[in-house]
């Protein structure tokens, strides 16, 4: 059979299509022709690159033996995306087509038509199918429409962080971003903590060797979600070590959020989302080797299991081992993951799996310090103050589950639930106290010893879908999600107090012999939460250019806590039990008004509540939660073939109502218990900040991809009750300007060698920022009536910094060895600028920049 291509004006294709008769064209529309379904049981070998439309196409045709016909004026400026494996025709389309914004349809058994989706179309997923029976494939074999592997693009034509069902970013009335799967490989991102460094407008305060705290927008960012689910606590000794080789792509939320999330403060929400199973056989290998003994491997296979396709796995592992361009510290983690999927009915799909993380280091705690009045040491970058002996013991455990079951057509229903077990073991010294500038002594060596464990289980139902009501398609969302934490079984042990004093520019890790175990001082036997809540989102079209979105959520919070403490044979133990629900009102809303077709502008409301009920009024009731809002307003385009997303928004956020001390009322606290009373919720004080996002990402050019953000954040404390911290920033250690800027351009034309080439780049780059504050300089020390040591500050040295503006520039080099092996070189920090990442205090918490460094890799792909 010669197989053909016509492309011709969109006259003719309208003769063409009225010469067919009505009754063939209308049951083409609403289900598979005859000839469609024996065609899409057929799989083909397709291996088609990247390419435009109309080359792709004709390579489509040769190699599914099908015709296309489209219009040629459709195909001017559209790229089509990489098509390879065996497949059906109607998931080789969906992949040809999923970032176009095209649909395409059967005319016959063998003619394929492809068209516009109508104006006003919403397109959900990656692309609209009319014609076909499933229609959530992502467009690269994966079920999860959400999905970025193998689409090269550094953004996304769909997210669910804001919305739980996939909806495109320019119809999300928040400030939502993606990390693709592109960007994870071509900066070399393979954990949160690289990840969120690279996220539009986050701020990364380092707590230690392996872990850090992010802050957006003045706040601090606490919520992560797997796959949109319940949000996991990063309270009660959760570490986010999370490594990127088990995620397909990261997605990020700044402001508030808790329409779906309960309970937090308006920081922001990070949902990660689980590389699911592929419908083809494929195996991936990434390795690389880097600066300071950096080493790492990947390990990536996916295949159809049985049942012509129904049932499909993956199963990733991944090993590294490193060390820091600081000495002594080190870092050796490994990665488990493995998922199955099973299309159990035509309209239900099942799918469950397991990870585990493995993590040995030796961590280097607390950071630098600096002199008490907040001068810098000038120490080398190579400065750890920890023994060779310490250690960080970390293992994660999680298994979880999904069901998605469609009802009816236009009906869906999730469910997500998760486990997951943690324990750490840690033990290891550490160098607190700022260095007088006369004597440069001051600090002390502290050793500790700490033993935890946790346990978090999570579920999500969310029921999803669409009506037509006044003429417009309308949508609604309506679901429950819980959450369950025990953080219980934590143990601190810590050195005889205070510890040795230290002349930090002299130190030797080696002169710090291993201690013994002095005991347990103090511990949680219970410690944990309970949250729980219902929530509803409409969005409703009443005015086609006008979307209208109203959200509902009733929220239940639950704690307790017992402390004991250990001293001289004796247990002191202290409880605390609190619980809140609340309905939030006025209801979270948000207004989307369509400019064109590639254009809208939105504004939106979403409330703010953080509980404090552990604070008792004079009649022992729990003190209200703190309030506020978060408006929003904002422009976001997307380009006509959905690989460029724009947004810009201004943003306002306040916090309320904190709980201040009721004056007429002596203070006192149950000495068994950690509530106190008594206090009212009369406080002026405000939490405020305000900015300005501006955000670009994805294809600007035929094989430039980029990824621009800027950032203009001032946050304050305000109000009279707010007293000495009138004034002052919430954090301010949280720059006033961001930016964030990364490029990738692959060559589309010349020699063969050069189109095999990449080439990338990019700046990390903020304005000043400073810390100030007083700092104790001298104590003494002795013990309390019941034995226990203590230490009182005799005197306070008040100290200030500013560090300077500062622009770190990265590169990468790629190059497309043959079409399975790909050669990478990642330099970061290219200028080598001396810099300090996290700025604390004058007594702890000061962190340097990485210096340049250099990583080599290699991706191969069978």
């Amino acid at each position: 059979m010669t197989t053909r291509i016509r492309v011709m004006n969109w006259q003719l294709l309208g003769a063409i299509a009225l010469s067919l008769s009505s009754l063939c064209v209308a049951h083409a529309q609403s289900s598979p022709a005859s000839g469609a379904t024996v065609a899409d049981a057929k799989l083909h070998a397709f291996d088609i690159p990247t390419l435009p439309l109309a080359q792709a196409a004709i390579r489509f045709s040769e190699q599914a033996g099908v015709q296309l016909l489209f219009d040629a004026d459709l195909a001017k400026g559209v790229s089509a995306s990489e098509v390879k494996g065996r497949l059906t025709v109607q998931d080789a389309l969906l992949r040809l087509l999923g970032r176009t914004g095209l649909r395409w349809r059967y005319l016959n058994s063998t003619t394929i038509t492809i068209e516009p989706a109508p104006s006003d179309a919403r397109v959900i997923g990656p692309v609209r199918v009319e014609g076909v029976t499933n229609a959530t494939n992502g467009i690269n074999g994966s079920t999860d429409v959400t999905a970025t592997e193998g689409t090269k693009s550094y953004t996304s034509g769909a997210l669910s962080i804001a919305s739980k069902t996939p909806q495109s970013i320019k119809d999300t009335p928040q400030s939502v971003s993606v990390i693709t799967q592109q960007r994870l490989q071509d900066q070399n991102l393979t954990d949160l903590n690289t990840v969120l460094d690279q996220s539009t407008g986050i701020t990364l305060i380092k707590s230690d060797s392996l872990s850090n705290d992010f802050y957006s927008r003045g706040f601090q960012v606490t919520k992560i979600q797997i796959d949109g689910g319940a949000p996991l606590s990063t309270e009660y000794g959760y570490v986010p070590l999370l490594d990127m080789a088990m995620y397909d792509h990261a997605e990020i939320l700044r402001g508030a959020d808790g329409m779906f999330n309960g309970y937090g403060d308006p920081g922001g929400v990070v949902n990660l989302t689980r590389k699911r199973p592929l419908d083809r056989d494929q195996v991936t290998l990434d390795m690389h080797v880097g600066s300071w003994n950096d080493y790492r491997v990947v390990v990536d296979a996916t295949a159809p299991l049985g049942f012509e396709g129904r049932l499909r796995g993956r199963a990733v592992i991944s090993y590294e081992d490193k060390d820091y361009f600081y000495d002594v510290a080190s870092d050796n983690h490994t990665l488990a993951y493995g998922i199955v999927e099973a299309d159990v009915t035509p309209t239900t799909q099942v799918s469950a799996g397991f990870s585990f993380t493995r993590q040995d280091a030796v961590p280097f705690v607390y950071g630098l310090m600096r002199y008490s009045d907040g001068r810098d040491l000038h120490l080398p970058r190579s400065t750890a103050l920890t023994p060779e002996w310490s250690y960080w013991n970390f293992e994660t455990k999680q298994i979880f589950a999904q069901v998605e079951q469609s009802l009816g057509e236009r009906w869906t229903m999730k469910l997500n639930v998760t486990r997951q077990d943690q324990e750490s073991h840690q033990k290891y010294s550490y160098v607190y106290g700022p260095v007088d500038p006369v004597s440069l002594q001051g600090p002390y060596v502290f050793d500790a010893i700490s033993d935890f464990s946790n346990v978090q289980s999570l579920a999500d139902v969310t029921v999803s879908g669409e009506f037509e009501l006044f003429g417009h398609t309308q949508s609604l969302v309506f679901g429950a999600n819980y959450q369950q934490v025990d953080g219980g079984d934590y143990k601190f042990h810590n050195s005889t107090y205070p510890g040795e004093t230290v002349n930090v520019f002299e130190y030797d890790p080696s002169g710090y012999p291993m201690p013994g175990d002095p005991g347990v001082q103090y511990g949680y036997p219970d410690d944990g939460q309970e949250q729980s809540g219902a929530y509803l989102n409409a969005r409703l079209t009443f005015w086609q250019p006008l979307h209208v979105l109203l959200g509902m959520r009733y929220s239940r919070y639950e704690y307790g806590q017992v402390m004991e403490s250990f001293y001289n044979g004796s247990v002191s133990r202290q409880r605390e039990t609190h619980s809140r629900s609340d309905f939030t009102w006025p209801p979270t809303y948000s207004m989307v008004y369509d400019l064109g077709e590639n254009l809208s502008a939105y504004g939106s409301y979403t409330d703010i509540y953080s509980p404090q009920s552990r604070f008792r009024d004079r009649n022992d009731q729990p003190i209200e939660p703190i309030t506020g809002a978060n408006l929003e307003l904002g422009l976001k385009y997307q380009s006509p073939d959905r690989r460029l997303n724009a947004a810009l928004a201004y943003y306002r956020i306040e916090q309320k109502n904190f709980a201040e001390r009721d004056p007429s009322v002596p203070p006192s606290s149950d000495p068994d218990s950690r509530i106190v009373c008594c206090y009212l919720n009369t406080s002026d004080r405000v939490n405020f900040s305000q900015g300005v996002d501006l955000e670009l990402t994805g294809e600007l050019l035929p094989g430039l991809q980029t990824s621009f953000a800027y950032t203009f954040n001032q946050n304050e404390i305000r109000g009279l009750d707010a007293y000495a911290d009138q004034g002052k920033p919430l954090v301010s250690r949280s720059p006033e300007h961001l930016l964030k800027l990364w490029a990738s351009y692959r060559f589309q034309q010349g020699a063969p060698w050069l189109r095999a080439l990449t080439l990338s780049g990019g700046v990390n780059a903020q304005t000043s920022n400073y810390n100030s504050g007083s700092v104790c300089i001298a104590y003494i020390y002795d013990t309390d009536p019941l034995g226990r040591p203590r230490s009182t500050c005799t005197r306070y040295a008040d100290y200030e910094f500013t560090i300077g503006a500062y622009a770190i520039l990265s590169g990468h080099l790629a190059y497309e060895i043959n079409p399975r092996w790909r050669a990478g070189l990642n330099i970061e920090n290219l200028l080598d600028r001396r810099y300090y990442q996290t700025v604390g205090r004058s007594d702890y918490g000061n962190w340097y920049g990485e210096p340049r460094s250099f990583t080599l890799s290699l991706r191969g792909q069978f």
